[in-house]
């Protein structure tokens, strides 16, 4: 749970209601536990966490100047593969199934029954196509969900951190109300809560941020169901690296690093398109070792070398998964809800967003500053967990 608290050294909408941070005001280090619910508090006063940063996937747009959290169109590939899937149950259906059933009465049929394949499988694939007809209402409804998404998508706009200035901006997607708040006022948490079904218990975690609205007293909530803990610390981690430290959520994972590889260009691309095809494949040749440095090496001499054994198949089943969903039928919808694009952001957000000089940039207050220091003093000389090493620094 939470990772232990951060216990050192570890290296979309949700429906679950957000916290109370008007009237309790939280702090970084605090947990409130209601229920089987449970709230971890990361911010206000985004202080040093030590953990892992999760990959860029989950960010649209970076540069010096800002980093954008949504507005991207990662999973749509996956949406293309699962209709691709649902296509083949189709066909499956309507074609393979009554071919083969009519070839098992064929061959398996008693001797005095006289049944020719020909005679029996014109009426059973008119009456397996005209059952699978009724795939067409799940099918329409996958389509639409997922021609919705990405015509919602293109009426929403990314929450942008501005690292010169520090500050957060949101804009609201119905109104086109502006919001923009201070960075060091952003209050954010990781919530978990389980409940019980007739599978067993089931836990889901959520990021969560909340932009406090001074001038209309309300607090515009930021909720991201996420498929664990870590990912969620994780996500809150690349943000807080980035407006602190300057760290580009593009820095190089460290598992990358000790396996001797370097981002390309197409592999820093935030969002997905044809040329996440010619990723994968390059993994795919990668885990069958097809192009490393050793390729003039006899099998003897890789094993003698340390380089790992070549073999094709990895790439050869890489191929048949892709034959089996219609080659890049699912890139090219990605590429299409790339397309579809994001409104246009107001004139004040633009003029916003301008690069400044470096002696204009807003600077870490103090108080932050020192609570920084004594958080990591806390988590990595004395081994503290983020809890206590929060406490420690009287933040809570």
């Amino acid at each position: 749970m939470f990772r232990k608290l951060f216990k050192r050294r570890n290296k979309a909408e949700n429906t679950e209601p957000s916290p109370d941070i008007r009237s309790q005001r939280p702090s970084a280090g605090q947990l409130r536990v209601k229920g089987l619910n449970e709230t971890l508090f990361l911010a206000p006063l985004p202080v040093y966490t030590g953990q892992a940063q999760i990959s860029r996937r989950n960010f649209s747009e970076m540069n010096e100047t800002y980093l954008e959290l949504g507005g991207n169109n990662f999973g749509m590939v996956e949406l293309g593969k699962r209709l691709a899937f649902q296509i083949w149950m189709v066909l499956c259906t309507a074609f393979f199934a009554p071919v083969l059933i009519c070839l098992w009465l064929v061959a398996f049929s008693p001797p005095e029954i006289d049944r020719r394949f020909f005679d029996i499988v014109g009426d059973a694939v008119q009456v397996f196509a005209t059952g699978s007809l009724l795939f067409i209402i799940p099918i329409g409804a996958f389509v639409y969900g997922m021609l919705s998404g990405v015509y919602a998508s293109a009426k929403s706009y990314p929450i942008r951190f501005n690292r010169q200035r520090r500050e957060v901006c949101y804009i609201d997607d119905t109104t086109h109300r502006v919001l923009i708040v201070p960075w060091e006022s952003v209050v954010a948490w990781v919530a978990s809560s389980q409940g019980v079904t007739s599978y067993g218990a089931m836990r889901d975690y959520t990021f969560g941020m909340g932009l406090e609205d001074e001038e209309h007293d309300t607090v515009q909530f930021v909720l991201s169901a996420q498929p664990s803990d870590a990912h969620a610390l994780g996500m809150w981690t690349s943000i807080r690296n980035y407006m602190e430290d300057g760290e580009l959520v593009d820095t190089p994972n460290p598992m990358l690093v000790v396996l001797g590889l370097t981002p390309t260009e197409e592999e820093l691309i935030p969002y997905e398109g044809l040329h996440t095809f010619e990723i994968e494949r390059k993994g795919a040749r990668f885990m069958g070792s097809l192009d490393d440095d050793g390729g003039d090496l006899t099998a003897e001499q890789r094993h003698r070398f340390g380089y790992g054994k070549r073999t094709p198949w990895p790439l050869r089943w890489w191929y048949v998964r892709r034959v089996l969903t219609f080659w890049k039928m699912p890139y090219l919808i990605a590429e299409w809800a790339h397309r579809k694009g994001r409104p246009t952001l107001p004139e004040r957000v633009q003029i916003w967003s301008q690069p400044l000089p470096p002696e204009q940039w807003a600077k870490p207050s103090l108080a932050l500053q020192k609570a920084n220091t004594l958080v990591k003093t806390a988590m990595d000389k004395k081994g503290a967990n983020f809890v206590d090493a929060c406490k420690a620094a009287g933040l809570h």
